[in-house]
């Protein structure tokens, strides 16, 4: 539920021109959802290349790792060195992303 919750919060910043935001909110429904089937099966990480890489996840976690992988670097920009770097294209290929991966999720729980 936290993970469709972000994905609507990057919708809603996106579309107010918070694109910094937005890429935030996605990033950060593709850790809620890898973390539901983690604690589905038990389990809990404190990392993201672990939580990315457990084997369970739906195939569009290894299949977009390059594009899950730029999505983290500029979250971390964004989120604690210099704000304005996200493109909106950027911000909604991450929220494209972020929205099938959150339906893959809901889907094999």
């Amino acid at each position: 539920d936290l993970a469709e919750l972000n994905v609507s919060r990057a919708v809603r910043d996106l579309a107010a021109g918070d694109a910094d935001a937005a890429l935030i909110f996605a990033e950060q429904a593709l850790i809620n959802a890898g973390d539901a089937l983690l604690v589905r099966d038990g389990y809990s990480a404190n990392s993201h290349v672990v939580r990315f890489s457990y084997p369970r996840l739906p195939a569009v976690y290894a299949g977009e790792r390059g594009l899950i992988d730029q999505i983290r670097s500029a979250r971390n920009t964004a989120q604690y060195d210099a704000s304005g770097g996200v493109t909106p294209a950027f911000a909604a290929q991450a929220i494209q992303l972020a929205d099938r991966a959150v339906k893959e999720v809901r889907a094999a729980l």
